[in-house]
């Protein structure tokens, strides 16, 4: 069985099953760490339990987080399922395969309302940027961007992915394409963010014929979450904000906004693209942080020791 060659023929199938060029390479990644490893191990067969149980013991022996060995064994389960269906495998050694891999649960890192407030407040752009202004057409490109983000919560990787008939100004939504090619829409719930996307689309957006990405770079090709990062980390840096803050930064509190605002978190759910109800329940978590802080702040037994004291 040649590992590459199987390796290769998955991620072309992948790629024509219509999966975003960001989870194939994700995928030839986590494929890669696998083939190096059994070269090195020729497990016997390559695809049998037992390689199964001992890749996973050498990635522990080699320190790797639980994340990382949960996703690229993620990653094994879809290959075997698609070599299943190919009939290229008679078992599937991951069939009733229970590994205990303790993810440790981590917060999701937020904002504050103050971090918020000066990235999206920014002076913006009265007029068009001139074409040959290109920290003006980056920041106009930059503010719309943030307000997105944080407005609807999507993910930095489908935010870039919008084009321009995915948008709906008249209803004030946009079709979002998200893991695993599912589609929803998000909404433009705010007057003044539908008249900024208007605004950019028709005269702050370079015009470039038969380019129909919604975000575009100052030399005219689409935005990618790269460039994104770079024009918010620059961002950041001239705002004297005293920490790294990443696009990610601001879906996860949008999330939280959310659920402090009394939003069902199966509303939540959806406009996160979440399948799962339990990815989006790590915010209900958040929310109860921020709600320990503030009763913290005025606890109600201080202030009534304060008052007897007084008395």
């Amino acid at each position: 069985m040649d590992l590459s060659l199987i390796v290769e023929d998955f991620l072309a199938s992948a790629h024509n099953r219509g999966l975003s060029d960001h989870t194939v390479r994700a995928y030839r990644q986590d494929l890669t760490a696998f083939s190096r490893w059994a070269r090195a191990a020729q497990p016997e067969p390559v695809f049998g339990r037992d390689a199964v149980l001992d890749w996973v013991a050498a990635m522990r022996a080699e320190g790797y987080a639980a994340a990382t060995i949960k996703r690229r064994l993620a990653c094994m389960k879809v290959l075997c399922r698609w070599l299943e269906d190919e009939e290229r495998l008679e078992t599937n050694p991951f069939h009733r395969l229970r590994l205990p891999v303790p993810l440790p649960r981590r917060l999701p890192r937020n904002l504050k309302r103050e971090e918020v407030s000066a990235l999206l407040d920014a002076p913006p752009h009265r007029s068009p940027p001139a074409p040959d202004d290109a920290d003006g057409q980056a920041m106009a490109t930059l503010s719309l961007a943030l307000e997105l983000l944080f407005t609807t919560g999507i993910r930095v990787g489908e935010l870039c992915a919008i084009r321009l008939p995915d948008i709906d100004l008249e209803a004030g939504t946009i079709a979002i394409k998200g893991k695993g090619n599912r589609e929803r829409h998000v909404f433009l719930v705010d007057d003044t963010i539908t008249a900024q996307v208007r605004a950019y689309v028709h005269t702050r957006r370079p015009a470039v014929p038969g380019l129909d990405a919604l975000l575009l770079t100052p030399r005219g090709v689409a935005a990618d979450p790269n460039h994104i990062r770079r024009l918010l980390h620059r961002h950041v840096e001239t705002l004297n904000l005293s920490r790294r803050i990443t696009p990610h930064m601001l879906r996860h509190t949008a999330a939280t906004e959310l659920l402090d605002g009394g939003v069902d978190i199966r509303l939540v759910q959806k406009l996160l693209g979440h399948a799962s109800i339990s990815t989006t329940e790590i915010y209900t978590h958040v929310s109860d942080a921020t709600l320990r802080t503030r009763l913290r702040a005025v606890n109600p037994r201080q202030r009534l020791r304060a008052r007897q004291q007084e008395g």
